[in-house]
């Protein structure tokens, strides 16, 4: 008998959703997971998902007023810890200065996809206006490339390749201005009002420099929410150059 794939039949107004059994997001600072994928990460961990966020620095920048820095530093220890309690993943804090494309980093970030083996990944889009967002990108784009196409950097015995890759849209990287012509949208209404009290919650100690963030976080969402005919949706561009699409969020 002929292994079969699962079959369900989409009626056009009950679409199924495939739900991943492995998620990681990839953030340049603490507080880009959720400003750019809070939602998703909020859903897809009510399904059943089992989401690691990797964040690379540890976001030192984040203040408005050079006077502020330590207390800063401070702050976003504690911060840390509870985010992980409210948006229920496990946190990977690389807790570096800075980072640069650079074979160390890439061989590290290759490994850490083949020990993980998200089924999902997201990450910036690699036209982010933002340094470190798309120097991340970059690590993270030339990282799937090896784990999806070869054994660079001790990959012997640890083939893998993800079943879905996505870049997540952010205030340094407004998609009306990325040249896509697919992207897809996760319909996050029934989340919206939590990411947002999270991240009020949360991230006080930035509260000067991402108050106009979170206005834009509301306002794009608003608009993506539009474009699928729901409240407040998310949006994400997929890359398919080494890794076929074969989970559609939503």
């Amino acid at each position: 008998m002929t292994d079969l794939p699962n079959i369900v039949r989409a009626k056009p107004d009950n679409i199924p959703l495939v739900v991943p059994e492995s998620m990681m997001i990839f953030c340049g600072h603490p507080d880009d997971e959720l400003i750019s994928a809070g939602g998703t990460i909020l859903k897809y961990s009510e399904l059943g998902t089992n989401i690691t966020t990797v964040v690379a620095t540890s976001g030192l920048g984040g203040y408005a007023k050079a006077s502020e820095k330590k207390k800063i530093a401070e702050m976003r220890a504690k911060e840390f810890e509870l985010v992980t309690k409210y948006l229920k993943c496990d946190f990977i804090e690389m807790k570096y200065e800075e980072i640069t494309v650079t074979r160390p980093l890439i061989s590290k970030f290759t490994n850490l996809i083949r020990k993980h083996q998200p089924q999902v990944i997201l990450f910036p889009h690699p036209t982010d206006v933002h340094r470190t967002h798309r120097k991340l990108a970059k690590i993270v784009r030339e990282a799937i490339y090896h784990t999806a196409t070869g054994r660079a950097y001790g990959g012997f015995g640890k083939d893998f390749m993800p079943s879905a890759v996505y870049c997540y849209e952010s205030p340094s990287c407004k998609f009306q201005y990325v040249d896509a012509n697919v992207f897809i949208t996760v319909d996050i209404s029934q989340y919206w009002e939590k990411k947002q009290k999270i991240f009020q919650k949360i991230y006080a100690s930035q509260i000067e420099v991402l108050d106009r963030v979170l206005e834009w976080a509301k306002d794009t969402a608003t608009i993506r929410g539009n474009e699928i005919n729901c409240d407040y949706g998310e949006a994400f561009i997929p890359l398919t150059e080494y890794v076929p699409l074969k989970i559609l969020l939503g």
